[in-house]
């Protein structure tokens, strides 16, 4: 009996351990089969979520006087889920205008845009609706008050974001963060829920720049007022606080609508073309002559009708016999400036030129500025020197030329002008206080008796130079029947005062000169900048 009882624990054991192991390996199989239910079912609602960004409020461009030049504009669309009934879709239709081409005649199957661009009025009334089968969506757009005016400058933001100018430039301060909603979709990938989760996007910080819309409107106005009468190509006009050290205006026709979606685009002369100047460099050449102790500006040197240089003859169109280095600037004397510029020698000229700017970046900060090219030789002839004295043999941008002016009215200071209000003014002295006063008193007389006599401007004393140029012609040389003119000009000749340059590229009447065609402009936009500003006569 005891032998059969030991059997039996010995039995009643084994089938314990055999059960334990039944049960064990089912509830393994039984934790499988609900974990990879439970995995599954994650798995597939992971297949129905769809994300989406949330467009943020791109920053508003300003003008100093915090006039917008680029504002986004907030846009609310209605849109109609999946499920929508007809016989609701018909009670909307009563009490909101919606888009007239829309052919509705049975429940929605899908999510449809059923009115663009809601009014206040209209979203408090979908509001009160509280039907979850409607959604208003958020659309930003883009709108340029000014338009054409300040086009190439502003440049536009559109579907393929920002593509022109400071929109451009300034894009990573402008853009902010997107934000990102959360939604059902079905096993089609079409959006079947309003947003379920939101991530709230940062709103694009605001640029205030130093541009006047009111000095914008003259000086485009003037400027495309100019080309059209002169049946000109194109042309460029710049304003600059001298004091400040501030860009106001900065204009290139032609232009272009922004706020247009079929827009062709136009570039910026002012900003990204670099050309031959010509005579306007004079007054450089002069000031860095007067600081090098060449001559004394008020003595009278030897002025030959005909001046050969090599194996070329320069002229005058008239016979000075002599004049001062200030009259040489106040005539536009080519045989002057090529003896002035052979006396100064080639280094000492070419140190001037990059002293005042030329050859190098601008300094605001716009897509593919141009800053123009001297050809840097170890040594060049005295007919290339020459050249280079009245304005031939290197190219300059319209903004260099005008920055390098404002030198004269700074008292030597070269400024590097700003047009954000928050950057800083970086200055340095190219010229010493005496060359910049004559120089200024030598550009004083291109008005009073030179060839700038167009320029003058009732109640104010200004001081300016002319020039007019050859255009080049590809692969040719120069072209004998295309000509830039141009005018840069200080006015009033006081501690407050304005620079501006105006360029008309190929007018296509007999006037072609600088002081024909370019000093009537800078008048214009001068006299109507100075009253608009309250600036008064300091003499």
């Amino acid at each position: 009996m005891k032998k059969i009882s030991i059997i039996n624990w010995r039995f009643i054991l084994v089938c314990s351990f055999f059960s334990l192991s039944i049960f064990a390996i089912a509830y393994k199989i039984i934790s499988l089969q609900i974990d990879d239910s439970i995995f599954l079912k994650n798995e597939g609602k992971k297949k129905y979520i769809k994300y989406r960004n949330i467009n943020p409020v791109r920053g508003t461009i300003y003008d100093r006087n915090n006039f917008p030049l680029a504002v986004s504009i907030i846009n609310y669309d209605l849109y109609a889920l999946k499920g929508l009934e007809l016989a609701k879709f018909i009670s909307i239709k009563d009490i909101i205008s919606l888009d007239e081409d829309l052919n509705i005649n049975e429940s929605f199957s899908k999510k449809t845009l059923i009115k663009k661009g809601l009014s206040r009025n209209e979203q408090l009334i979908i509001e009160t609706l509280k039907n979850n089968k409607l959604e208003v969506e958020v659309r930003h757009s883009r709108h340029y008050p000014l338009g054409d005016q300040i086009a190439p400058l502003v440049g536009f933001y559109g579907k393929d974001r920002a593509q022109e100018g400071l929109e451009k430039s300034y894009d990573s301060v402008l853009s902010g963060k997107n934000g990102k909603e959360k939604f059902y979709k079905n096993a089609k990938q079409k959006i079947i829920s309003k947003p379920i989760e939101v991530d709230k996007a940062i709103q694009g910080r605001d640029i205030v720049l130093t541009i006047d819309s009111t000095i914008q409107f003259y000086a485009y106005k003037f400027l495309a007022e100019a080309i059209k009468e002169n049946k000109a190509k194109a042309g460029t006009a710049l304003v600059f606080d001298n004091m400040s050290g501030e860009v106001l205006a900065v204009a290139s026709y032609p232009s272009y609508n922004p706020n247009d979606p079929s827009r062709v685009i136009q570039k910026n002369r002012a900003l990204i073309d670099a050309y031959e100047l010509g005579s306007v460099l004079k007054p450089i050449l002069l000031s860095s002559a007067i600081d090098n102790n060449i001559f004394d500006p008020d003595i009278p040197i030897e002025i030959p009708r005909r001046l050969k240089i090599n194996d070329k003859i320069i002229s005058d169109y008239k016979s000075y016999e002599e004049l001062t280095p200030k009259q040489v600037i106040a005539y536009s004397s080519q045989v002057g400036a090529s003896k002035i510029a052979i006396m100064l020698g080639y280094e000492k000229l070419k140190d001037a030129y990059y002293n005042f700017g030329f050859g190098k970046p601008i300094s605001i900060n716009f897509p593919s500025s141009a800053f123009g090219l001297m050809n840097i030789k170890d040594k060049i002839s005295d007919k290339e020197l020459a050249s280079l004295g009245y304005g031939y043999g290197l190219t300059i941008s319209p903004f260099q030329i005008t920055s390098a002016y404002s030198v004269f009215a700074n008292k030597g200071i070269y400024k590097d002008f700003k047009i954000l209000k928050s950057d800083e003014v970086g200055l340095n002295r190219v010229i010493s206080e005496d060359s910049a006063k004559h120089t200024l008193e030598a550009l004083k007389e291109v008005v009073h008796i030179g060839t700038g006599k167009n320029a003058d401007i009732n109640g104010y004393t200004e001081g300016g130079k002319t020039g007019t140029v050859h255009k080049t012609s590809y692969g040719n040389g120069y072209a004998e029947d295309s000509y830039r003119a141009s005018f840069v000009g200080i006015a009033p000749l006081s501690d407050k005062s304005l620079t501006i340059f105006v360029s008309i590229d190929e007018p296509g009447l007999n006037a072609y000169s600088g002081g024909m065609i370019a000093a009537p402009l800078f008048k214009k936009i001068a006299d109507s900048s100075l009253n608009y500003l309250g600036y008064s006569e300091d003499e």
